[in-house]
């Protein structure tokens, strides 16, 4: 009988990506279907606000839309977080490539925008922070603690002035 081949090094195995998989079930939403919720979002509280929204073509891009503001257009990626982590929420800021996790780079995109879903709150971080870094711990409004990023809350005005105005 021939021997089985040893797995790659690279390579998860089957087991540890179902259960994987099955934990974040149980956790509530699949990470695929909480990240397009979370892009759903964007695009109505970005419209809702007077901002141009548009999504480009193809999944080849770092970012996941163009956004149109201060008469210039940002390059926004869209991170959804539910998990908390001493108060806060966990938000993983990284891409796979290559089955590798790599962070982000300026050259990359402009802002992420990140979504608290069960607070339905939103930090919009521009990539001069987030640039070389793989997580955060964001804060929820009312949070007792110090935190830093504070100014990042609800700042949209980052994104520079609407240009359709609101809804």
């Amino acid at each position: 009988m021939p021997k089985a081949k040893a797995a790659s090094p690279r390579r998860t195995r089957a087991s540890r990506e179902n259960s994987a998989r099955k934990a974040a079930q149980a956790r509530g939403l699949g990470i695929t279907r909480r990240g397009d919720l979370g892009e759903v979002a964007f695009v109505h509280k970005a419209m809702s606000l007077g901002y141009v929204v548009a999504k480009p073509y193809g999944q080849m891009h770092r970012y996941d839309f163009m956004v149109e503001g201060g008469n210039k257009l940002w390059r926004v990626q869209v991170k959804t977080s539910t998990c908390m982590r001493d108060g806060r929420y966990q938000l993983c800021v990284q891409r796979i490539t290559h089955r590798r996790t790599v962070a982000y780079k300026k050259s990359e995109l402009d802002f992420v925008v990140a979504y608290l879903m069960p607070v339905k709150t939103w930090y919009i971080l521009p990539i001069s922070l987030v640039a070389g870094r793989r997580s955060f711990l964001l804060a929820p409004p009312g949070f007792r603690g110090k935190n830093p990023l504070a100014q990042y809350l609800e700042a949209w005005h980052l994104l520079g002035k609407p240009t359709g105005g609101p809804l």
